[in-house]
Protein backbone atom coordinates (compact mmCIF):
# COMPACT_ATOMS: atom_id res chain seq x y z
CA UNK A 1 0.00 0.00 0.00
CA UNK A 2 0.57 3.57 0.25
CA UNK A 3 3.35 4.55 2.91
CA UNK A 4 2.28 7.11 4.71
CA UNK A 5 5.09 7.82 7.42
CA UNK A 6 7.06 10.87 5.74
CA UNK A 7 10.71 9.51 6.06
CA UNK A 8 12.46 8.51 2.58
CA UNK A 9 13.65 5.31 2.57
CA UNK A 10 17.31 6.65 2.57
CA UNK A 11 17.04 8.50 5.36
CA UNK A 12 15.09 5.45 7.20
CA UNK A 13 17.92 3.09 6.02
CA UNK A 14 20.69 5.80 7.41
CA UNK A 15 19.33 6.00 10.84
CA UNK A 16 18.16 2.26 10.69
CA UNK A 17 21.97 1.61 9.98
CA UNK A 18 23.24 4.59 12.76
CA UNK A 19 21.01 3.04 15.55
CA UNK A 20 22.44 -0.81 14.76
CA UNK A 21 26.24 0.78 15.23
CA UNK A 22 25.26 2.57 18.20
CA UNK A 23 23.76 -0.81 19.95
CA UNK A 24 26.92 -2.64 18.54
CA UNK A 25 29.15 0.43 20.59
CA UNK A 26 26.58 0.51 23.35
CA UNK A 27 26.65 4.25 23.21
CA UNK A 28 25.21 7.27 21.35
CA UNK A 29 28.70 8.35 20.31
CA UNK A 30 30.59 5.83 17.41
CA UNK A 31 32.89 5.62 14.54
CA UNK A 32 31.69 3.73 11.74
CA UNK A 33 34.27 2.02 9.93
CA UNK A 34 32.99 3.51 5.96
CA UNK A 35 33.66 6.98 4.14
CA UNK A 36 30.49 8.28 2.67
CA UNK A 37 30.79 6.29 -0.62
CA UNK A 38 31.13 3.24 1.12
CA UNK A 39 28.41 4.15 3.48
CA UNK A 40 25.99 4.50 0.38
CA UNK A 41 27.38 1.55 -1.20
CA UNK A 42 26.98 -0.39 1.62
CA UNK A 43 22.46 1.35 2.32
CA UNK A 44 22.18 1.02 -1.68
CA UNK A 45 22.04 4.70 -1.95
CA UNK A 46 23.01 7.28 -4.05
CA UNK A 47 26.25 8.81 -2.23
CA UNK A 48 24.51 12.86 -3.19
CA UNK A 49 21.42 11.45 -1.98
CA UNK A 50 23.22 9.90 1.61
CA UNK A 51 25.09 13.26 1.89
CA UNK A 52 21.94 15.65 1.98
CA UNK A 53 19.77 13.41 4.07
CA UNK A 54 22.61 13.22 6.73
CA UNK A 55 22.58 16.92 6.70
CA UNK A 56 19.09 17.22 7.18
CA UNK A 57 19.22 14.75 9.68
CA UNK A 58 22.16 17.09 11.65
CA UNK A 59 20.07 20.22 10.91
CA UNK A 60 17.01 18.75 12.54
CA UNK A 61 19.11 17.93 15.57
CA UNK A 62 18.41 14.16 15.22
CA UNK A 63 22.31 13.22 14.77
CA UNK A 64 25.60 15.38 14.69
CA UNK A 65 28.42 13.96 13.00
CA UNK A 66 32.20 14.94 12.48
CA UNK A 67 33.71 12.69 9.78
CA UNK A 68 33.36 9.38 10.67
CA UNK A 69 32.13 9.64 14.20
CA UNK A 70 28.50 9.56 14.70
CA UNK A 71 26.76 10.66 17.63
CA UNK A 72 22.39 10.04 18.34
CA UNK A 73 20.82 12.51 19.63
CA UNK A 74 17.58 11.15 20.34
CA UNK A 75 16.02 10.65 23.07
Amino acid sequence: GVQTCALPISQEKILSYLNSQALKNNSLTFEIPFNRQQLADYLAVERSALSSELSKLQKNGIIAYKKNTFQLKKS
